[in-house]
């Protein structure tokens, strides 16, 4: 089939390019049309032809993530890791075109040809150090002029810096390969009998359109915003409108039961609406169009990169997984974090629900504020009648397996000596996933308290703090709530971001000041120099919603269908 566009390339619209910037797994593209005309954002496509199409129909078509207007200026951003399917840009020539419909890209759609420089556009390389090879994409300028993204993929370079990979490589040992050779028919089995039992199940149950699945396979029981909301709509009666059952397990690593593994499969066939709130495996097996699939993810805000956003980093997902993809949608807190959260979850940014987050509407109910206060100064008796310090940064790591944090930066005896200068206590809350005892000595003890000691929650804890000090922890979300100071210590900033990054720059995200070591830590906090100036702008980004409702509103979103 010939070019779509062959036709009316000499009736191509020019623009100048601007500027083309990657993010991650993401370029944007600054263009000015030259013919004194706008460009609808609503029909800027990526067009690929022939085996790049990967269809019968002569062409695919990919939308940006977002488009938008600036005067004359149409910025356009497209995620290469989200084409057709769902899946990476497939190797070969992307045209940037724009239709004559908002509807479709047919023959009538023109090629964007670049006039000018071009420099602006060549030199914006996106490389990702894949398992399967090295994906790069590389924008050019066709001969007709046409502005394009070629996407080459080539052999995995083990003499780079990607250690993920390279080790992966080294670790295809003869006896690992007969050892997955021989498991692998046994790992496959397991699969077939769940999607056969799924598949009897959906065909044999009748749908009422009522059901919902609240499950977790991080729990052990309702908790986290899935309590929240399954407690609420208990509250609001609608028990006797929807038939809710829950399931859960403690973590991926426990077996289920041999009861659970035949419930499994009998609820996800039978659930019209399903609720979760973390990665949580089977789910992505599921391709039933009529099921809405919920995700009320844990964490608050985002902050640190997570999921897709990782692609070709050690810790992040295949850009060809399905995990997270067959989300109906999933909520966020304020709209400035829609395209994080698409971007990590592989979702168009329309899938992604601004409403607020349930487990936060008890920082506006002041009997809870009152009940949550009262309950830490119970678990630790000491910080009655003083000030608190709660020390809670995040680990270190890839996940709960290799979880650290180093203890040797904290300084005891000056930190003590600091809390009973300042009248204080100092709570120390490691992330859960960190489970080396700090070691308090027995002399610091009135006034350094292990956290772990009391299984009360952390955001309960935030009611009772004066000043919270933290690092990269989504904690921060939380505590902005409270309008209270907060300080960020951040020894190794420079090998977080290289390993870990950041959604935005860490110095301009966090609403508070920057300390570097433990001795600037306890000068911050003897002179009380905090920045809290940059707390209100904080809120205001982060925050859509100060009413308290998050839990109505996205029992409105299960609900509704």
């Amino acid at each position: 089939m010939s070019h779509p566009g062959a036709a009316n390339a000499d009736g191509a619209r020019r623009i100048e390019i601007l500027s083309a910037t990657w993010e991650r797994i993401q370029i944007t593209l600054r263009m000015r049309p030259l013919d004194g005309r706008p460009l609808d954002p609503a029909r800027i496509h990526l067009r690929g032809e022939g085996a790049v199409a990967g269809s019968g129909t002569g062409w695919a078509l990919v939308a940006p993530a977002r488009a938008t207007s600036d005067g004359d200026v149409l910025v356009a951003r497209f995620n290469v890791m989200q084409g057709p399917g769902h899946e990476p840009l497939e190797p070969g020539r992307w045209t940037l075109v724009a239709s004559a419909s908002a509807e479709h890209v047919d023959e009538d759609a023109r090629i964007l040809a670049v006039a000018g420089d071009t420099a602006a556009l060549t030199r914006a390389i996106g490389d990702f150090p894949l398992a399967r090879g090295r994906y790069t994409v590389r924008p050019a300028v066709a001969p007709d002029g046409a502005v394009t993204l070629d996407v080459v993929m080539g052999p995995p370079d083990l003499l780079s810096d990607d250690v993920a990979v390279a080790a992966m490589y080294a670790a295809e040992s003869p006896l690992r390969a007969l050892i997955v050779r021989v498991m692998r028919p046994i790992r496959q089995l397991r699969p077939g009998v769940f999607g056969l039992l799924l598949s009897v199940f959906r065909a044999t149950s009748r749908r009422n359109g009522r059901r919902i699945l609240f499950t977790s396979d991080s729990r052990a029981e309702l908790g986290g915003n899935l309590r929240i909301v399954h407690d609420r709509m208990l509250e609001r009666g609608l028990d006797r409108e929807y038939e809710m059952c829950t399931l859960f397990r403690a973590s991926i690593a426990v077996r289920r039961g041999f009861r659970d593994r035949l419930r499994l499969p009998w609820l996800l066939a039978r659930a019209d609406a399903i609720v979760i709130d973390d990665y949580q495996p089977i789910i992505a097996r599921l391709n039933a169009r009529d099921t809405r699939i919920v995700q009320l993810w844990h964490a608050w805000g985002a902050f640190k990169t997570v999921g897709y956003s990782r692609v070709g980093k050690p810790g992040g997902l295949s850009p060809y997984s399905r995990v997270h993809k067959n989300y109906t949608v999933a909520i966020v807190s304020s709209e400035s974090e829609v395209a994080f959260y698409a971007e990590a979850f592989g979702l168009a940014e329309s899938q992604v629900i601004p409403t607020g987050i349930p487990r936060m509407d008890q920082f506006w109910d002041p009997a809870r504020a009152q009940a949550s206060r009262a309950a830490t100064l119970a678990a630790y008796p000491a910080a009655r009648d003083r000030t608190v310090y709660l020390f809670a940064p995040t680990f270190r790591g890839n996940g709960a397996k290799s979880a650290w944090y180093d203890l040797s930066l904290l300084d005891y005896p000056a930190l003590h000596a600091l809390c009973v200068e300042t009248d204080a206590v100092c709570i120390i809350r490691m992330h859960p996933f960190v489970r080396d005892p700090l070691g308090i000595p027995v002399a610091y003890a009135d006034r350094i308290i292990d956290g772990a000691t009391s299984p009360i929650d952390i955001n309960d804890v935030l009611f009772a703090t004066d000043l919270l000090i933290t690092d990269y922890s989504s904690v921060v979300f939380e505590f902005s709530t409270m309008d209270r100071p907060m300080l960020f210590f951040a020894d190794d900033l420079d090998d977080y971001v290289a390993s870990r990054d950041f959604y935005v720059r860490y110095q301009d995200f966090v609403p508070g000041r920057i300390v570097r070591t433990f001795a600037d830590l306890l000068d911050a906090i003897r002179r009380k120099d905090y920045q809290v100036e940059r707390l209100a702008a904080f809120r205001a980004e982060h925050l859509d919603h100060f009413d308290g409702q998050a839990t109505d509103r996205v029992i409105d979103l299960i609900v509704a269908g």
